[in-house]
């Protein structure tokens, strides 16, 4: 097929894809206003209703006794969500805040930075591309080291393996690490791509073997495995949230409602209910009231504001706002992400190439039909392998490395979005995973409505830059290697950065928007104990000075897992429900 029949059949797409975007657009504004009764009370109020917040809500309401309330900003999760070659029609649309960073000067070209982040039941993970990725036994065996007490990686397996219902046999039956019969399916995708299958040959060319990141070993690269079942996404909504929203009567969830501010007494420092505001008609508003405690798991640009706008955080923050300064701490603080540098990309010869004609995508369709949800659509294309290594930079002493390597596509000469799944470029993503570099969130206003300043800070550490740097020469050798020749891959190093690119922020591939966040922003409520003057919570989660409150979602990270942080997302919220049944009795 040439190039410009592939473009022509590029053009097609929209036709096709009309009903399914349409889904996407019936979001909060389409649905019928769900009204809290003001002044209702509940044992438990859940603030957010993404990858922790929704497994809280299950958890805590497994006790009938107990009356628990779920709040989430956004809507109802779209039919599109769960099509995991459809994840780019997710950004920008309705279910997505829509972040925009403050201008960076090493970074992002000098402009913004964009945080896709999810405003929907499933938060970020009905977003994400699904990567099931606990991180390294080190990092938690570092939270530990740092006074968390109970967060070892000993500690926090028996987490892992609670929620985990993995569907690969050879997977499954090392119990050591992995489980059935949990809420949450885990399995590879049901089809592998070609050029995941050329990427995952050209490691092994190299000397990387086929690995399993979710144990004890670490370097090497793997087929990956996601939160789908069969071909669909099982966001948090999906896994934890939909099998019994309608089956416990202790459970209310209540979409397209925004938590403006959490309610604390001045005096004994206690949280006793929020201020909401309907997301669709903001003039509605109220109070409800929780009894035993409020969960705050709002993600870690939504759950510092919050504390902020209800009294915790930095004095200098707060009183220029007028906000009463209930308990100071450093919420905000701490902001850590793991991102990309763009720098090597492949383009890709008529074999290698994923830009099918019309018949082809409508052959396509067929395939992903409800009987069998397979074929490309089943898949995140060249996202499907992924690899860990180790730069000169890393402790080679313990199987700990320092980069997390991740291939996205790209189509050259679509003039609309495109299903990840058609494409004729791969980019080449090294991220780093332990960033020494550290942002911060805050506030310049009361207004709840009005998205917190972010100050990510990529890159300002300089040990951040020279590692990066280093781990470009790996997508070299891989350029070279006869599996990716024979694929058809042809590497372009032509804009590899250098130091001064990084001092001048001119390097020619570095757009604005050709930047890549991998979406695992964390820190920003840091967990430490009482002697840690920079946390935000103990390792309770309790908000340190604060009864009734506890924060549970990346946010209370002290540093970022060593991967994709949605499963460790998932653990905190199964841990943090244990911590509070013991902390009732229960």
């Amino acid at each position: 097929m040439n190039t410009s029949t592939t473009c022509l059949s590029a053009s097609y797409l929209p036709t096709l894809m009309t009903y399914m975007t349409s889904l996407i657009s019936e979001h909060s504004d389409t649905l019928p206003p769900v009204h809290l009764h003001s002044g209702d009370h509940f044992d438990f109020i859940v603030v957010g209703a993404g990858s922790a917040g929704c497994v809280v809500a299950n958890r805590l309401s497994e006790i009938t006794g107990w009356s628990v309330l779920l709040l989430e900003a956004g809507g109802e999760e779209p039919a599109t969500t769960q099509v995991p070659a459809f994840l780019p029609y997710s950004f920008g649309s309705p279910i997505d805040w829509g972040y925009r960073t403050e201008k960076q000067t090493k970074s992002c070209g000098g402009h913004e930075c964009y945080w896709p982040r999810g405003k929907v039941l499933g938060g970020t993970s009905a977003l994400n591309a699904m990567i099931y990725n606990r991180g390294n036994s080190h990092d938690y065996d570092h939270w530990a080291e740092q006074g968390n007490t109970g967060w070892s990686y000993k500690d926090v397996l028996p987490y892992f393996k609670k929620s985990e219902n993995n569907m690969d046999p050879d997977i499954a039956n090392n119990t050591k690490y992995h489980s059935t019969g949990g809420y949450l399916s885990v399995q590879r995708y049901p089809y592998l791509e070609k050029n995941a299958k050329a990427i995952h040959e050209a490691f092994r060319e190299l000397g990387y073997n086929g690995i399993d990141f979710n144990t004890e070993t670490h370097t090497g690269v793997m087929f990956a495995q996601a939160t789908q079942e069969n071909g669909e996404r099982r966001s948090t909504n999906k896994a934890f949230i939909e099998p019994i929203r309608h089956k416990r009567a202790n459970l209310k969830v209540v979409p397209n409602v925004r938590v403006t501010k959490i309610l604390i007494h001045p005096e004994n420092k206690t949280a006793y209910g929020v201020e909401y505001a309907n997301e669709i008609d903001r003039s509605e508003t109220g109070r409800v009231f929780a009894s035993k405690e409020i969960v705050l798991s709002a993600g870690a640009v939504n759950s510092p504001q919050l504390l902020m706008l209800s009294g915790i955080g930095l004095k200098e923050t707060l009183e220029p706002l007028g906000i009463h300064v209930i308990q100071e701490l450093n919420v905000g603080r701490n902001l850590q992400d793991h991102f990309s540098a763009p720098g090597v990309f492949f383009t890709l010869n008529e074999k290698a190439r994923a830009l099918p004609s019309n018949e082809e995508i409508l052959i396509d369709s067929v395939k992903y039909s409800k009987a069998k949800r397979d074929g490309p659509w089943a898949t995140v294309a060249a996202s499907g392998t992924c690899a860990k290594v180790s730069t000169r930079y890393a402790n080679h002493s313990i199987d700990n490395p320092d980069f997390q390597l991740i291939f996205t596509t790209h189509s050259s000469c679509a003039e609309t979005k495109m299903p990840i799944c058609y494409y004729d470029e791969i980019n080449f993503h090294s991220t780093l995973l332990r960033p020494k570099s550290r942002g911060y969130v805050t506030i310049n206003t009361t207004d709840p409505f009005v998205q917190p300043l972010i100050y990510p800070n990529y890159f300002t550490a300089p040990e951040d830059v020279d590692a990066t740097l280093e781990s470009y020469n790996i997508a070299i050798q891989l350029g070279n290697t006869k599996a990716l020749k024979d694929a058809g891959f042809v590497l372009n190093a032509s804009f590899v950065p250098t130091k001064e690119d990084f001092e001048s922020g001119n390097n020619p591939l570095w757009e604005p928007y050709a930047w890549y966040s991998f979406h695992h922003q964390s820190g920003t409520c840091k967990m430490g104990p009482s002697s840690d003057s920079a946390a935000v919570v103990d390792p309770q989660l309790k908000v340190h000075g604060i009864h009734g409150l506890r924060v549970a979602d990346a946010s209370i990270m002290p540093f970022v897992t060593s991967g994709n942080t949605n499963a460790p997302c998932i653990m905190i919220g199964e841990k943090v429900s244990d911590m509070i049944k013991n902390s009732w009795d229960h």
